[in-house]
């Protein structure tokens, strides 16, 4: 469904750069009914630290051509940052490196 609607477009950008990422065994990831839900390998248990990157019709939208990345934190410091969704892969990866510590595909090498 989501590689059929432009809408959706980063989501399916940010996944495919996990896909073809050297880190890519050291993600864990899900989606609710709205967004995508990604944790750390290996899975500890609760609570988790995770990244959520909403989606089109998310509880938690962003505004029309940005893309919401937020980071849930155990201790309760979380981070929320908006951009615009040409830059969600970085923006990704850049929460990835700086939350979990593992390294990830620049976008150019994201098969993009």
């Amino acid at each position: 469904m989501a590689t059929k609607d432009q809408a959706f477009g980063y989501l399916v950008d940010i996944v495919r750069s996990i896909e073809v990422s050297p880190g890519r065994d050291r993600l864990a990831a899900t989606t609710s009914m709205h967004d995508l839900l990604v944790v750390d390998q290996p899975i500890s248990s609760l609570p988790i630290e995770m990244l959520r990157v909403s989606a089109p019709g998310s509880l938690s939208p962003a505004p029309a051509g940005s893309v919401v990345i937020e980071h849930f934190s155990h201790s309760g410091r979380n981070d929320r940052v908006e951009r615009p969704v040409v830059e969600a892969v970085p923006l990704f990866w850049r929460f990835v490196l700086e939350k979990f510590g593992i390294e990830g595909a620049p976008v150019n090498e994201a098969g993009r």
